[in-house]
């Protein structure tokens, strides 16, 4: 396979690897919200949305791996040319910002919900509406990091 082959193998992969992860947040917010809108119905089929939301978190791990891998490769494929241009350093950080926001805030909030349905069954106790707007605020973060991604990825102005 030629390198110019290659090059476009590693870039399909590497957006695929993005659209995984964008799309799985993105998923993950619409989920979140009719989780919680059945949560104050008490309505049973929110546990079944909530073992779908706890089982999102592999979907983007596969995404992150695709999008790693593939980024190695491009890397390497360029000979690290674009590593010096500002625009893929800020995308880095940014990318490395999201699965640090993932462990920080949304696992922790995600945990703290599944143990309080766990002892106190379907309903919307205030002990976790903390919780619930921390989650809140991650989906919209995460979302919000995506499309910058994408905007530097696209016009590469800085």
């Amino acid at each position: 396979m030629d390198a110019f082959t290659l090059r476009q193998v590693l870039l399909v992969l590497h957006l695929s690897g993005l659209v995984i992860m964008a799309g799985t947040t993105i998923t993950e917010w619409v989920v979140f919200r009719s989780f919680l809108g059945l949560l104050t119905k008490q309505d049973k089929a929110a546990l079944s949305l909530f073992s779908l939301l706890s089982g999102l978190g592999r979907l983007l791990l596969v995404g992150g791996g695709i999008l790693l891998l593939s980024g190695i490769g491009l890397t390497i494929l360029s000979e690290g040319v674009y590593l010096q241009q500002l625009w893929l350093q800020v995308k880095l950080g940014l990318i490395l910002l999201l699965p640090l926001n993932g462990l920080l805030v949304g696992s922790p909030q995600m945990k703290q919900i599944r143990n309080s349905l766990l002892s106190e069954g379907i309903s919307l106790p205030v002990a976790i509406q903390p919780a619930v707007t921390k989650l809140t605020w991650f989906h919209s973060s995460q979302l919000l990091v995506f499309f910058t991604i994408i905007i530097l990825a696209v016009f590469r102005f800085i």
